[in-house]
């Protein structure tokens, strides 16, 4: 319901300490030996996110990702590849964009997949993107694709600088070399609705994606698992229960609701 609380009171009551959990669900991560440097990266920030936090309830990465499990090395291409590291950059900014201010105003976060094929005289370095994005912007026109505003895509801001490069292919490297290529092509579709994230969960999310041996480790421990259950408790109660009314719905889904 989204009177449940007076305006204003479920967030001091859920979020004022937002940040001190983020440093608990860090200490929690140290129960595996795969998430200890997710667990030294997340303490490395914590002054960081305190300050950010407090000042304009604001929790983002700086200029590093956060380490995070990498992908098991299970149906990837090309065929042969190896899969090296994994990092998340998180950006979410507490807002009253939905009228209720308890609900996230940016809520995104991105994930990098690095790896490598070996070939005979050196190596292909590769990377996989994929993110979830908060349309705020306010477009004039409007885009012609949906965005809702909270969604999944594949790709994000590592992958544009990567296909960048000098060497990147398929590309102007190829145009010395005769002969016809294939190679798998991305686009900016689908946008997917996606429920909103905090730096918490959008970890967990993506060890759960990566490595769900990891993961089912992690969630067994009790420390562990109160903290994610707090994060989900904080967002996802009065969001899944804002979905019972009709504009918090269309303001979450955008034009893909009909009105």
């Amino acid at each position: 319901m989204l009177n449940l609380f007076p305006r204003g009171i479920y967030k001091v009551m859920c979020w004022k300490f937002f940040d001190k959990d983020i440093s608990e669900f860090s200490k929690a991560l140290r129960t595996s030996q795969s998430t200890v440097k997710t667990a030294d990266a997340l303490s490395e920030l914590s002054s960081y996110f305190n300050s950010t936090w407090r000042s304009s309830q604001k929790v983002k990465t700086a200029s590093r990702g956060v380490p995070i499990p990498p992908p098991k090395k299970k149906g990837l291409h090309p065929r042969g590849s190896d899969v090296e590291k994994a990092e998340i950059n998180f950006f979410f900014e507490l807002g009253d964009y939905f009228e209720n201010d308890y609900m996230p105003y940016r809520s995104d976060f991105q994930v990098k997949v690095e790896g490598v094929l070996p070939l005979e005289d050196g190596f292909v370095f590769l990377e996989d993107h994929w993110r979830v994005d908060s349309h705020i912007f306010q477009d004039d026109p409007p885009p012609r694709e949906p965005h809702p505003y909270f969604h999944f895509q594949r790709g994000g801001h590592a992958q544009e600088d990567l296909a960048q490069g000098d060497n990147f292919v398929p590309g102007s490297s190829l145009d010395k070399v005769p002969g016809d290529w294939c190679a798998l092509m991305q686009g900016p579709c689908p946008r997917i609705p996606f429920p909103p994230h905090c730096p918490i969960l959008a970890i967990d999310f993506a060890i759960g994606q990566h490595n769900g041996d990891v993961w089912r480790r992690l969630r067994g421990t009790p420390e562990y698992r109160e903290i994610v259950k707090k994060a989900q408790d904080r967002l996802w109660t009065p969001f899944f229960d804002g979905l019972a009314n009709r504009d918090f719905r269309e303001k979450w889904m955008g034009p893909v609701l009909l009105k």
